[in-house]
């Protein structure tokens, strides 16, 4: 079960002081990505030059991350408030639905970056008028694909006897999007070295470099993520063997860690290597910084803010008759 920690057996292997604490601090970075997540989100629904189904899958990756965070931080509530029953896990119908939710959102994430490469190899393929047309239809599709995908598998999760297949099966898609991607990114370089010969328009121009920089962003988004990706997956295998529940405990908080620094780290990268975000997130910081002005005043202290032509000029006779009295 996600986020779930034994602590009876904690208190008497000795490191409940020790698991109390991470999970105290595991709340405090909980509420810290909520902050984080909602700037993020805020930014993709608010940069308006970026491709709709790059902003529809990203948008229901974040909105998704959000919906998680806000039943996970329930979890270490619970546990450190010594609100569960340790004989019977599932006792606590709550604290059940947090962790479905959770398995739920993972595998959700897990999809993201196979659905965001498959949405390139469109933009590849339909590279005449990709950038043209909105193709709404794709972006929809890819999303409902990974709702579906993430539901039956995160439903199934909790009550399986085994969840290794659920894993690896996720390790196989991530690693096909990966190779997908550096496909596309070869076809895409192959476009742009025949551009001396073939004529290409200028949004096909467009989105020929815009699949080689999406292409290499993937690349570095992977190599961020992969050691955490590791822990996570590594952790979610380790749960189906018998070994001593103080290890079982030390996984459940080392892939809640992992999770959560993933959470911060990928829009992170995200930003650093696209366009559209880093101009929105400029004209987002100027106006939280920008100085606020008072309204003008005349010489008598009265409001000189222009609320339209004609009462500005009534209110400018108005002051030189009161100067001329």
């Amino acid at each position: 079960m996600m986020g779930y920690v034994n602590r009876t057996q904690a208190i008497s292997d000795g490191s409940w002081d020790t698991l109390r604490l991470l999970l105290y601090f595991e709340i405090v970075l909980i509420l810290l990505n909520v902050v984080t997540i909602c700037f993020w989100f805020s930014v993709i629904l608010t940069a308006r030059n970026m491709h709709p189904n790059v902003r529809l899958i990203n948008s229901f990756y974040y909105g998704q991350y959000l919906i998680q965070l806000s039943f996970w931080v329930i979890q270490p509530i619970f546990i450190v408030s010594e609100a569960l029953n340790d004989s019977n896990k599932f006792s606590n119908e709550l604290f059940t639905l947090c962790s479905y939710v959770r398995i739920i959102g993972i595998y959700y994430a897990f999809c993201a970056l196979p659905a965001l490469v498959i949405e390139r190899s469109f933009a590849t393929f339909l590279l005449e008028d990709y950038e043209k047309k909105s193709n709404l239809s794709i972006g929809c599709f890819t999303v409902i694909i990974q709702l579906l995908t993430a539901g039956t598998v995160g439903y199934h999760f909790n009550r399986a006897k085994s969840t290794v297949e659920h894993t690896v099966a996720a390790i196989i898609a991530n690693f096909l999007a990966v190779c997908l991607n550096k496909i596309n990114e070869r076809v895409n370089y192959k476009y742009y070295y025949e551009l001396d010969r073939v004529s290409y328009s200028l949004s096909e121009r467009f989105q020929i470099t815009e699949n080689i920089k999406v292409a290499k962003m993937f690349e570095k988004i992977v190599l961020s993520i992969g050691f955490f990706n590791i822990i996570v997956n590594t952790c979610l295998i380790i749960d189906n063997y018998e070994i001593p529940l103080f290890y079982k405990n030390i996984a459940s908080i080392a892939c809640d860690y992992s999770i959560l620094t993933y959470g911060l780290i990928v829009p992170v990268v995200y930003y650093n290597n696209t366009d559209s975000w880093k101009k929105r997130v400029g004209v987002m910081m100027r106006g939280c910084f920008k100085p606020k002005v008072g309204p003008l005043k005349d010489t008598f202290g009265h409001d000189m803010t222009s609320h339209g032509a004609r009462e500005e000029t009534t209110k400018y006779f108005e002051m030189l008759k009161k100067q001329w009295k």
